[in-house]
């Protein structure tokens, strides 16, 4: 009942007051969801911001494509390889850490617009191949040498006379090979053509070993006697010499040279008999070992922008993060594409190890292609190649040396391959240079078989300066190498 100069009865104030208070909690949690909302709104785009920077780095080539060639080009940072869709490009990635090192504007640019202005840390960690230890090296010692013309008559032997039925014993020869069928006792005969050499190791009880050469319009033939137990090297410079060779039963070799039964002949070769010890190359404290990006523990490469300028220092970077409210840790697992080629190299000691040659071979090496090494002093130089394909694993070390008045250059490569290990020793008639195939110093392959090489030149003994020359374009058998890389990132945004 309402009573006189009364607006309202009680009914309806009561329902007022309800929805007053209504109206105040709607408020109230509107407010408070609004905050719940935009802080969840902010949450989200901070623990995506370091999977869009990674997504937009592993699957975008950057603009323009091409932006390594001249990092002071670049628009938007991009490390996708073009070519191989799917891999980031070691091209880009090391020329993003040059950039970064030369603190580039374009680049800065690029990466405050890639973060949206926040600040953030990336560390690259590559697969690798990592080479250590020592390779000890000991140049030959010639103790003797003779010149062979053509037209002359030549023979290793025994004992005087010429060569046929009457061979030296060797322990071991290079290359062992049979071109031709032999006849009688001579199971084989090798062919050892111009620029080849063929070595072999006289046994410790061959005793009056010697060179007999009678040359063209002389009278009495010339000996040259020839100790045991020495190592003898034939290089042939021009023409063809045939060689006969029977293996005995207790693996040391029967060597008959020339190979021609009957009297004396002609020689059809030129070039160089020398013997003294043998040299070698040991590679027994050689360490090389593959090295998965996720068992890297540093990064190769670290980019880190805080405030908009390029950072290196640890301390600084951490103090920076201790003062963000938040930070967002994202990570990415990409296979790289790597290829390292040059025609031409100049190396110089205080670069060593230097990577020359990286990539997959997936043709088999021609014979005529091959590598000139060249330096000027007398000395030695050490090259290490790295191989592992559909049928091989294994390692090859090439020693490349000149004495002090050893008129020609000379080389020896000790190559293990599936736990099988050759020797091969190769001459040159200049002091300066020598070359060698490609195809000994790697290895071969067959059709249809891939072989990943690292080549590096390890060591320089007293060589001032070293000349790598491909001469036969190595790289038109070669395609990118492809491994995992290892993409960590740190996003914050200091206050």
């Amino acid at each position: 009942m309402r009573r006189r100069g009364q607006m309202f009865s009680l009914d309806a104030m009561l329902s007022l007051v309800m929805v007053v208070m209504i109206l105040g909690m709607v408020s109230t949690t509107s407010t408070a969801l609004k905050g719940e909302i935009t802080t969840m709104v902010g949450w989200y785009e901070r623990s995506n911001v370091g999977d869009d920077i990674l997504d937009i780095l592993v699957k975008t080539p950057g603009d323009p494509e091409d932006w390594e060639a001249d990092p002071s080009t670049l628009i938007h940072l991009g490390l996708e390889n073009p070519s191989y869709p799917d891999t980031i490009d070691f091209k880009k990635v090391e020329a993003l850490n040059n950039a970064y090192l030369d603190n580039d504007d374009a680049l800065k640019g690029a990466l405050i617009n890639l973060s949206m202005g926040r600040d953030f840390s990336l560390g690259l960690f590559l697969t690798k191949i990592e080479i250590s230890g020592d390779v000890t090296v000991i140049p030959p010692n010639t103790e003797g040498s003779v010149d062979v013309e053509a037209e002359s008559q030549v023979s290793i032997s025994q004992t005087n006379g010429f060569a046929f039925g009457r061979p030296v014993i060797a322990e071991w020869m290079n290359p062992e090979r049979s071109d031709e069928e032999g006849t009688g006792n001579i199971d084989h005969v090798i062919n050892i053509t111009a620029g080849e050499s063929f070595v072999f190791k006289l046994t410790s009880d061959n005793t009056n070993v010697r060179v007999i050469v009678h040359e063209p319009g002389s009278g009495q033939p010339s000996r040259y006697d020839i100790p045991s137990g020495v190592v003898v090297h034939i290089d042939v410079d021009t023409g063809y010499l045939l060689i006969g060779w029977t293996k005995l039963s207790d693996g040391t070799y029967k060597i008959w040279i020339p190979y021609k039964p009957g009297n004396p002949v002609w020689t059809t070769w030129s070039g160089t008999i020398w013997w003294g010890q043998q040299g070698g190359v040991s590679s027994s404290d050689l360490n090389i070992r593959y090295v998965y990006a996720t068992e890297v523990t540093h990064a190769d490469y670290n980019i880190t922008l805080i405030n908009g300028e390029f950072v290196n220092d640890a301390d600084e970077i951490k103090a920076s993060m201790d003062r963000s409210p938040w930070v967002t840790y994202s990570e990415r697992r990409v296979p790289i594409s790597k290829l390292v080629y040059s025609s031409q190299y100049t190396v110089a000691p205080s670069s060593l190890p230097e990577e020359l040659y990286v990539g997959t071979i997936y043709n088999p090496i021609p014979e005529y292609m091959s590598l000139k090494v060249q330096f000027d002093n007398p000395g030695y130089i050490v090259m290490v190649a790295w191989l592992r394909g559909t049928n091989v694993s294994g390692y090859s070390v090439m020693a490349a040396y000149r004495g002090q008045s050893d008129p020609i250059m000379r080389a020896i490569i000790n190559q293990t391959i599936n736990g099988n290990t050759i020797v091969k020793y190769y001459s040159s008639q200049s002091p300066d240079y020598i070359i060698i195939p490609w195809k000994d110093f790697l290895t071969t392959i067959k059709p249809g078989e891939n072989l990943d090489v690292y080549v590096w030149v390890y060591k320089m003994s007293n060589v001032d300066s070293l000349t790598v020359t491909d001469l036969s374009g190595l790289n038109t058998l070669m395609k990118p190498q492809t491994s995992l890389a290892v993409l960590r990132l740190r996003v914050w945004d200091e206050p």
